[in-house]
Parts: C-alpha cells; sequence; structure tokens
C-alpha cells in the first residue's frame, strides 16, 4: 500500500508483519484439502518467513537489513514492495517508491529495449512526454548503445540488469528499495549505480538497503535490522548491528573460512580501475621486510596501488584471525587522507601494537572515495606475528592502569 507522504511521517511503518507460506508435499493435496471429505485436514506444512516484524525508516534515513540466507529478508522486502501480501500485520509505504528487487523482471522479452522503457514507464504512471524527457538519461545511463533497438531476448543478463536499473533509478523516488543487486555489469557499471545510489542519499532520499556487505551496510546505512529466523534480532545503528551479525557469522565457521579474501581479477575492459600492485609488512627502522613483532612494537604495512585515472579512492588495511575475526580496519577516508595519484605507496603505521600472541592475515580494500564501491579485495603475501614473551591473555593489550584502596579500620 502506498500514499503521499506527509511531512515528518515515517516513509515506512510496519507494525508486527508475520508471513506464512504453506508448502505441500505433491500439487495435488492443494485440490485434496478443498474437497468437503477432506475439511479441517491439513494437507501443508507452515513455514514462518516473518514472525512480528516491526520498524519504522524516517524521511531522509537509510536502514540496512542484514542476515543469513534464509533468514527472511527477501520476503520482507516483497511486502514492502506489494509484490505479496503479509499473513498478518500491517505496514504503510508513502510516497513514489522504487524497488530494485529482480532488475528486468517485468521487461516483455520480445519488444525492443526502447519499447520496454517507454512501457515500464507507463506502468509506473509517467505521461509520454516525461517519459520522452527521460528516454535519453536512461539510455546514456544504461550504456546499451544501438542495442536498445534490439529485443530483449537478444540481451545477456548483464545488459538486462544494466537497462533494469537504469530503468528504476529514472524514476527520481522518494524511497528505494535495494535487494542484493549491486553487482550489475562490469566493475566500471557498478561503480555508476553506487554514486547513482550514493547521489540518492546526499539528496536526502530514503533507502531500505539488503546487502550481505557488512562495509557498505555501514558506509549507507544510519541504522539496521538483522533478521534471524524471521524475526528481529537486532534493530539498532548500523556499526553495532554488522559488528554482532559478524560476529554472529564467524561463530557459525569451524575451524574458520579456508578462503577469506576475494582476489579479483581484472578483465582487460577494467584495467584503468583502481589496482593493489603488491603490499610487504616492513621494519619501521630499517625499511626492511619484517612481519615477526611482539606487542608495543611498531610495524609498517606498506601497498602499491596503480590508480591510472587518478580519481580519488579509499585504501582500507586490517589483521585477521584465521577463524575470520577482524581485529582492526583503518581506512584513509576515516583518516581524511586523499589518495588521488596515478601509481605509488600508501603506508600504514602502527606506532605501537597492542595485539597479543597469533598469526594474523593482512586484508587490504580498495574503495572509491566514499568507502562505498568495492574495487579490489586480497590479502598481504604476508601474515603478521605476533610474539608475546609476557604472561598477559587475551586478543591484544589494553592500555591500563590499576587503583587500590584499602579500606580503613
Amino acid at each position: 500500500m502506498a500514499e503521499v507522504n506527509p511531512t515528518g511521517e515515517p516513509v515506512i511503518e510496519a507494525r508486527n508483519l508475520s508471513k506464512a507460506y504453506r508448502l505441500y508435499s505433491n500439487p495435488y493435496n492443494r485440490l485434496l484439502e478443498k474437497m468437503p471429505w477432506n475439511r479441517g485436514k491439513q494437507l501443508y506444512k507452515e513455514v514462518n518467513a516473518l514472525q512480528d516484524v516491526t520498524f519504522d525508516v524516517k524521511p531522509g534515513e537509510c536502514v540496512g537489513l542484514v542476515g543469513t540466507n534464509g533468514a527472511g529478508k527477501s520476503t520482507l522486502l516483497k511486502v514492502l514492495s506489494g509484490t505479496t501480501f503479509p499473513t498478518s500485520g500491517s505496514y504503510v509505504v508513502r510516497g513514489r517508491v522504487t524497488s530494485l528487487l529482480e532488475l528486468g523482471a517485468g521487461f516483455h522479452q520480445s519488444f525492443s529495449g526502447r519499447e520496454n522503457i517507454f512501457m515500464n514507464a507507463a506502468m509506473m504512471g509517467f505521461s509520454r512526454k516525461e517519459a520522452q524527457r527521460k528516454y535519453d538519461e536512461i539510455v546514456d545511463f544504461s550504456e546499451l548503445g544501438d542495442f536498445i533497438n534490439a529485443p530483449v531476448r537478444t540481451y545477456s543478463s548483464g545488459m538486462a540488469a544494466r537497462l533494469g536499473f537504469s530503468v528504476a533509478v529514472a524514476t527520481d523516488p522518494d524511497l528505494l528499495i535495494l535487494d542484493e543487486i549491486l553487482s550489475v555489469g562490469d566493475m566500471n557499471f557498478q561503480k555508476k549505480c553506487f554514486d547513482k545510489i550514493w547521489g540518492f542519499k546526499k539528496r536526502g532520499k530514503s533507502m531500505f538497503f539488503c546487502s550481505h556487505g557488512l562495509y557498505q551496510v555501514r558506509q549507507i546505512c544510519e541504522r539496521a535490522i538483522w533478521l534471524r529466523q524471521g524475526r528481529v534480532q537486532l534493530l539498532a545503528d548500523a556499526v553495532t548491528v554488522t559488528n554482532e551479525y559478524a560476529t554472529y557469522e564467524n561463530n557459525l565457521l569451524e575451524g574458520g573460512d579456508p578462503s577469506p579474501y576475494a582476489d579479483t581479477a581484472k578483465s582487460p575492459a577494467e584495467q584503468d580501475n583502481p589496482v593493489v600492485l603488491g603490499a610487504e609488512i616492513l621494519d619501521p627502522v630499517t625499511g626492511k621486510v619484517r612481519n615477526t613483532f611482539s606487542p608495543g612494537d611498531s610495524a609498517v604495512i606498506r601497498v602499491h596501488i596503480r590508480n591510472p585515472r587518478r580519481e580519488r579512492i579509499t585504501v582500507a588495511v586490517g589483521a585477521k584471525r584465521t577463524d575470520g575475526t577482524l581485529c582492526f580496519a583503518h581506512t584513509t577516508q576515516f583518516a581524511g587522507m586523499v589518495v588521488d595519484f596515478a601509481e605509488g605507496h600508501v603506508t600504514l603505521h602502527l606506532d605501537t601494537l597492542r595485539l597479543l600472541s597469533g598469526e594474523f592475515g593482512v586484508p587490504i580494500w580498495l574503495f572509491d572515495e566514499n568507502g562505498v564501491h568495492l574495487y579490489q579485495e586480497r590479502p598481504c603475501p604476508q601474515n603478521l606475528i605476533v610474539q608475546n614473551r609476557t604472561k598477559d591473555l587475551g586478543l591484544f593489550l589494553q592500555d591500563h592502569r590499576w587503583s587500590i584502596e584499602p579500606r580503613k579500620n
């Protein structure tokens, strides 16, 4: 349900939303259940996809949605988008809404891309004149060129997704509902999608954003919801929720993830994108390669980067235990540093290591200047090894002091 948004009212109000699905062992049971002699006999298994979900999204706010597969995220988004109905509870969505759930799902395969643009515009309530005004913008953004006049059935899945995204964001909605769809096309087009969404955020638009990319949720969203088995496990600020969810996911791993880093190889068309050429851990005094330290030592992690277009980028460096626990992650963005050279080094100086004994992987990430679009993630070839020769216990050594106050008789 949708209506014009009165000033100051939430763009989404959900109250005790629940959704149950009926699973039949075979299709005939649906019919048999309606027969008079089976009245009252249940021939299905009921599965609760959502249970008593309550939340608001304020005007201009971006709220994230995280959870494992099967947690109910897609069901919640479909309810809010009006493509399915809740079993119980209520919700209100105010203002013009665009849902980016399955890009291109509404396209007619025999129509050309151009014809589908005008057909979708009409379905969204645009006049022919408005659609004509948006047409060039949509085609330019999709980068389909002359393919816009070819039938959609001849498009690759990536081309159809490009057109779907371009049509959806051209509506200039008050609320964007986004499901895990920001992997549209190649890396350059993904960057355009992130920039477009970031532009919506800067203009004060509201967003409801579902993603497995926890870093993106932290960067884009003010608050987040963690769904677990159809219920709201946690609703709080995005940093708190993503940290709690990441801890939960790490606890599910048995012995850790054997390949926690995604080494994203570049295709020839993507060679102008920023890329990590290498990285090394160094002794800060001698400048020589060294990866074994003690708590309190200083260490240096130097990253070699190529950035042919000299665009502003964000470099992030962290330390991970073998069980996937992220012990720390520092970014140039949070430090207010500008990285826009064509090629060079970015160095993280760890002046006093607080980690205690352990061997830690060193993941390196390259993002756009907003820290949202991920260009590359790769590990440093060396692990950071910390050898503690004291009897201190734990993951790291916290700065601390003691005081003793005997009770006076």
